[in-house]
């Protein structure tokens, strides 16, 4: 009896827990994992941009294609990452792009130092041989990593299964089974 009190407690336990999610979701505050898209395509000058952005605190990175009439751009074209907090605390500021081949052809990568969380304003500028050309877009600078709370929560489904398979081993020993 007491057996199936655990066990529906745990039960409903769970559920809750599936119902609160679906009903109430939570709002997702920060960004882990990979880089997402901040600009598809977009017409900047003679050239077309697209950029993926993975904005945290300490070293944002931000890869940047460019293309110019579905061709690599020419030689002597750069990128320049200007990036301001929208709270002012810092002036604009800008950082070169290092340009990188890969298997899938060119890029451009951005490293940018970002000092604090919250809105920030990035602009790139994009020169070269064939013209000159800028867009802006808005970030939102969000802490490295996870923290330790969402760790401990991601292990306790983990803890309370081994704990249930060992109180079960230790009754089927004691049950001499």
């Amino acid at each position: 009896m007491r057996r199936h009190r655990w066990g529906k407690l745990g039960l409903g336990l769970v559920l809750c827990w599936l119902i609160q999610g679906l009903l109430a979701p939570g709002v997702a505050r920060a960004h882990v994992g990979a880089p997402y898209p901040v600009l598809m395509e977009e017409p900047v000058g003679p050239y077309l941009v697209s950029a993926l952005a993975d904005p945290d605190v300490g070293g944002g990175t931000f890869y940047v294609l460019v293309s110019l009439d579905d061709a690599a751009p020419p030689q002597g074209t750069t990128v320049t990452a200007w990036a301001e907090p929208e709270d002012g605390h810092l002036p604009a500021e800008a950082y070169p792009a290092e340009r990188q081949e890969t298997r899938y052809g060119e890029r451009f990568v951005v490293e940018v130092p970002f000092d604090a969380e919250g809105p920030w304003q990035v602009r790139l500028a994009v020169e070269g041989p064939a013209g000159m050309g800028d867009v802006a877009f808005p970030v939102r600078v969000t802490p490295s990593g996870t923290g330790w709370l969402a760790t401990v929560a991601c292990l306790v489904p983990f803890l309370v299964l081994g704990g249930l398979w060992l109180r079960g081993v230790l009754r089927q020993r004691d049950r001499g089974g």
